[in-house]
């Protein structure tokens, strides 16, 4: 099945079993319209935080409001940058990362829920540009991301999939949080 820009659905070996979830999550939809419904429930979300509940966790060693959003935000960038490689044929495999380390030396929360909005959207523009601009002959790349095969496709459903993961645990963690029932 072909969706947006003729990516296709990646298929079991495009990809680690560690993102099976992050696929099937995105799998079968339009990712430009998940895309934009993401990207509305974003807004209203974090456009409505102050500073002090852009602070605001859901239990110890959990994430803030805050870094929640800058992990997904650094998280888009590095599957878009991976992508971006993989598109342009690159060989070398390129490396994983540790979201916990990512997330301890960005110091997230002494920024704003505005600021990290506006970073998040900026970024999903460039990411847009980037899959419009995949040439057709590039979308069935493969290259390898920690020492594991890892298709283009795949990585750009991961990006949403991995959005409705963290959407789905804002739902139910961080909402009551701050006395809402759902940011749609």
């Amino acid at each position: 099945m072909e969706t947006t820009k003729g990516l296709k659905i990646p298929k079991a070996g495009d990809y680690p079993l560690f993102y099976k979830r992050y696929v099937e999550l995105a799998s079968g939809k339009d990712l430009k319209a998940l895309s934009d419904n993401q990207e509305t429930v974003i807004k209203k979300l974090y456009g409505s935080l102050s500073k002090d509940q852009g602070m605001l966790s859901y239990g110890e060693g959990k994430w803030s409001f805050n870094e929640l959003l800058g992990h997904i935000t650094d998280t888009e960038k590095l599957m878009h940058f991976r992508a971006l490689s993989i598109s342009r044929g690159e060989k070398s495999n390129l490396p994983g990362f540790d979201q916990e380390v990512f997330v301890n030396n960005a110091d997230f929360n002494n920024q704003t829920p505005e600021k990290l909005l506006s970073t998040f959207l900026m970024h999903r523009k460039l990411l847009w540009h980037f899959i419009d601009a995949i040439p057709v002959i590039q979308v069935e790349n493969i290259g390898s991301v920690g020492s594991n095969p890892m298709s283009l496709s795949a990585l750009i459903y991961i990006i949403f999939g991995h959005m409705e993961h963290h959407l789905e645990i804002i739902k139910k963690n961080y909402l009551p949080l701050i006395g809402l029932a759902d940011p749609l």
